[in-house]
């Protein structure tokens, strides 16, 4: 049984290690659909003006559940207003709030 508020509070500790507000960066987080793995993975995206890409891994979230995915994102959100980028998601809706992940 996986704690969807405990996993949200772990990422966003992690997040607060790494994270450094600077000047002409662009910071967001990507939430990969890991389907090889069976797993969602979150990164932390760090874009520098003359500077190549970085990405810092926060944490694997081992289930491929949806519902328990968007209870975790609401508890990234409510931490941090950084962007989230979704990738790999493909045509597929929240299942509560039935919105298109984007």
């Amino acid at each position: 049984m996986i704690d969807c508020e405990q996993e949200a509070k772990l990422i966003g500790s992690r997040l607060q290690e790494h994270f450094t507000p600077q000047w002409h960066c662009q910071y967001r987080i990507d939430v990969v659909n890991n389907q090889y793995g069976a797993e969602f993975n979150f990164f932390l995206d760090i874009r520098r003006r003359n500077h190549r890409e970085r990405s810092i891994p926060l944490h694997s979230l081992q289930t491929t559940d949806l519902t328990v995915l968007e209870q975790v994102i609401n508890g990234v959100r409510q931490q941090t207003e950084l962007t989230l980028n979704f990738v790999d998601f493909g045509h597929v809706r929240w299942p509560e709030s039935q919105r298109w992940i984007r």
